[in-house]
């Protein structure tokens, strides 16, 4: 049986959710008006039966009235039944499908009432001469021709139970039988089936529901693929056979049934690493298949509930070219490559599903195939796939199909494979409320880290997921938490890819997720280093239009947020970037905050507000270098006017205040001369190296920052760079400084300062206060006023003269000094030239 049972609750098959063409509609509308007659007849024996009442009770009558029908005739099975001559208009029962051989180990299933018509009428019945051992009659599965020439017709008013179509359970010997009597029924057409039992299948079964089509299948059920349905080797490896396939159709609807794709006994190619139908069939192949029909009729509405999905050759159940698309409450476990996936979506809901292990196979690896494997993987259609290179029907289009609106919350996902959900080309996702553990289950190599949720090209809201890692097993790669790649550009959609066929800047945003990996219990104490798990990669990886809020992000060790640019479809530098309010702890990253330039881009960088993080827990086991920052500009952002950035309220904790080598530094800038716009205020920086660095800029403001027990609050390498504009460093607190509290190093490079304001700052520490900074030269114009200074070394830079100062003061309170030292004037007014001063 299934292994989720269902409660009676589960078991109704919700009437108020569809309106199903009952046999006694149908039986009307195929006779006309003297079918009509016939049908109130075959109604009359078998009174129609809700949708919500049980198969066995009111499908086919009480146990209590079994041995009571029209005629009074009751038959051992099916089989017996044909033998009898019977005449037209009585109904008879069966006890059995098939004979019970051994009635101490076999219990009767697929007892069923029959009407009795003639062969005229059941050839006018079903609009053909093919009487009911053709096709379209179910192949002798349902109708059943009777030793006088008429025929015995199936019937009940409701649901059908599959064994009452000569399904057989549990053995591989009973699966051909079993396969054709599915494609029996689904061909006939019942539309409302049940099942309960399991169910071994050799092939695929195909409702193809045309336009306007319904299928209803629901109960208690399993269905497994048996053993040698599928075999590729290297030489042969097109092979693939799905259990259900469903295409087109006005509505589908699944509930309760086991799909078992038994991939350890199928074969696998021994070296060929794409195999299966189609062009990628890791795309459109699974144990559940629904497509469109005949190349013209999308399925307009698919549920799919409290199913399960386990053991397939590659994926779960693929969905392609869609309309509306309910996935819930279903477990998937084991699947090659994915448990759900598809492809062209107008909607998708995906909630309360429950993964395990997901997208690994022992013998389909990721060294064979290191690509995208996940409990949910959507993509784009492309364009230039077809019915013939896919071999299932599908819909021609002129551009790919992205996807249009997806709701992917509240799943649970433990040891996916490579990602955990996965949607591609969507023009509005919200992935939220998930919970998804340990990612990356046996992905030792590959060009990218496993990953718990990718968003990529689209607009993404992921919010208040909870991802944790506490395993990586031996050889493993360490997962990232968080990825989403935006898009600005046009699409190009062309033959051979890439088919992203959208234009615009779709903006994203990542908030309020937890991305951690807790701590080992050990007899250490709690907050020991060795306590606490590093077994994250990367936190949070976005590209630009994005915002990074409020997330909590642990045990990283590598960079916990890094944002980088996309160069698919735009060669523009990274911009529009918000990170804001994260809590960032326990990691050994290179940077916490990394902002990254890839490939050859143009335009400027811009737009960056980093503000209201708390970082803390920050070390490192090795001596420091230019590298290890809480913020990192691209070190390739040196040629670009970076503009408008904002680095506030933020809280930069360093933990390695033992071995100050060791420490991060604060924020790193970089950009050209014409850099302007970048305002670092109000920011805490404890125990780090240098607060700030940086190289030319054409403005930057240092205001209102408190730092404690570093090396610098400013190191400006000027020499680096092109000529510095206007630098401000106004009201920022200052202890525990070891070397200069500002040092702008223009070296023998000839790089300039030009203009300078110093105000309000409070300086103490054991080092210097400023070096390099030589007034009227490097800076030209400059403004040191109303600082407190207690460094262990002042130095107050002073523009000096020969004899009696001529020069204009450049702010009342300048003090200057003679050449030799000797005299030293006070500026008491601005403008007038010797009038300006006063010797002190």
């Amino acid at each position: 049986m299934s292994e989720q049972p269902m409660n009676d609750e589960d078991q109704k098959v919700g009437k108020e959710s569809r309106d199903p063409l009952s046999r006694r509609t149908f039986l009307s509308y195929a006779l006309g008006g003297s079918g009509a007659v016939l049908a109130a007849g075959m109604a009359v024996a078998v009174p129609f039966v809700p949708s919500n009442a049980t198969v066995t009770a009111a499908t086919y009558g009480n146990t209590g009235d079994w041995n009571r029908s029209a005629s009074g005739m009751l038959f051992e099975s099916v089989e017996s039944m044909k033998m009898a001559s019977l005449q037209a208009g009585i109904s008879v029962r069966t006890t059995s499908y098939y004979a019970i051989a051994n009635a101490v180990t076999d219990s009767p299933r697929g007892g069923a009432m029959y009407r009795i018509v003639t062969r005229s009428d059941y050839d006018a019945l079903r609009g053909n001469t093919l009487g009911p051992e053709g096709a379209l009659n179910g192949n002798s599965y349902i109708d059943h021709l009777l030793a006088n020439g008429n025929v015995a017709v199936l019937s009940g008013g409701g649901a059908v139970d599959l064994a009452s179509v000569g399904l057989r359970e549990q053995h591989d010997a009973y699966a051909t039988g079993n396969t054709a009597a599915m494609q029996a029924a689904l061909t006939y057409p019942l539309s409302v089936l049940t099942a309960y039992g399991i169910y071994v299948f050799s092939g695929e079964s195909v409702a193809d529901l045309g336009q306007e089509g319904e299928l209803d299948i629901s109960g208690d059920c399993r269905f497994r693929l048996a053993a040698g349905s599928i075999v590729n080797t290297d030489s042969n490896y097109g092979t693939h056979k799905a259990i259900l396939r469903v295409q087109g159709g006005k509505r589908f609807s699944i509930r309760g049934v086991a799909f078992d794709g038994n991939r350890d006994g199928q074969t696998y190619p021994a070296t060929k690493n794409n195999f299966g139908r189609g062009t990628v069939p890791r795309r459109t192949n699974g144990i559940l298949e629904v497509c469109p029909s005949g190349g013209a009729y999308r399925t307009r509405t698919v549920i799919v509930e409290h199913c399960s999905f386990e053991n397939a050759y590659l994926s779960g159940a693929m969905f392609i070219q869609f309309g509306n698309v309910t996935i819930r409450n279903n477990y998937t476990a084991n699947n090659t490559i994915n448990g759900f996936g598809g492809a062209g979506f107008t909607s998708l809901l995906f909630e309360g599903n429950t993964s395990w292990r997901d997208g690994w196979s022992d013998i389909y690896t990721s060294d064979r195939y290191e690509g995208d494997r996940a409990q949910l993987q959507i993509r784009e259609w492309p364009r230039d796939y077809t019915a013939a290179t896919e071999q299932i029907p599908v819909i021609a289009i002129n551009e790919s199909e992205r996807n249009k609106q997806i709701v992917v919350r509240g799943n649970t996902c433990e040891q996916a494979g490579v990602i955990g959900i996965f949607v591609r080309a969507c023009e509005q996702c919200l992935v939220t409320d998930n919970v998804i553990r340990n990612t990356g289950n046996k992905r030792r190599s590959g060009s990218y880290s496993p990953t718990a949720i990718w968003g990529d090209f689209g607009k993404f809201a992921i919010i208040g997921n909870d991802i944790m890692t506490q395993a990586v097993q031996p050889g493993g790669m360490l997962p990232d938490g968080i990825r989403v790649g935006g898009f600005s550009a046009n699409g190009i959609d062309q033959i051979g890819g890439p088919w992203i066929s959208m234009q615009g800047r779709f903006y994203s945003i990542v908030a309020d997720n937890q991305i951690t990996c807790g701590q080992t219990f050990g007899s250490g104490a709690f907050d020991d280093n060795a306590s606490k798990r590093l077994l994250n990669n990367k936190g949070i990886i976005i590209t630009s239009q994005c915002l990074v809020r409020g997330n909590v992000i642990e045990g990283c060790a590598n960079n916990p947020i890094e944002a980088i640019n996309d160069d698919n479809f735009s060669s523009e530098s990274l911009r529009d970037i918000g990170i804001c309010g994260n809590e960032i702890f326990n990691t050994t990253g290179s940077s916490i905050i990394s902002l990254r330039n890839y490939g050859s881009t143009a335009r400027n960088p811009q737009n960056f507000d980093i503000s209201g993080n708390n970082v803390y827990d920050v070390r490192s086991a090795t001596a420091g270098s230019d590298a290890r920052q809480m913020v990192n500009f691209s070190p390739a952002w040196g040629a670009f006017d970076v503009q408008d950035v904002t680095i506030a309220d933020n809280r930069f904790y360093c933990l390695n205040t033992g071995d100050a080598s060791k420490n991060y530094g604060g924020v790193r800038f970089r950009g050209s001369s014409g850099s302007r716009g970048i305002v670092i205020r109000d920011n805490q920086l404890f125990d780090t190296l240098n607060a700030v660095r940086t190289e030319s800029f054409a403005k930057l403001v240092i205001r209102g920052n408190t730092v404690r027990n570093g090396s610098r609050l400013l190191y400006a390498d000027v020499s680096a760079g092109g000529d510095a504009g206007k630098l401000m460093i106004d009201g920022n607190s200052c202890s525990g400084i070891t070397l200069q509290c500002v040092n702008i190093n223009t070296g023998s490079s000839g790089k300039i300062l030009s203009e300078f304001t110093s105000i309000g700052n409070t300086w103490s520490g054991s080092g210097v206060t400023y070096s390099g900074v030589t007034p009227g030269e490097s800076p030209i114009v400059y403004c040191l006023d109303r600082n407190m200074d207690t460094m262990a070394t002042k130095v107050i830079p002073r523009r000096s003269f020969s004899g009696t100062p001529a020069f204009n003061a450049q702010y009342l309170g300048e003090i200057i000094g003679s050449a030799d030292g000797s005299a030293s004037y006070i500026a008491v007014q601005v403008g007038t030239g010797a009038g300006d001063w006063k010797m002190l």
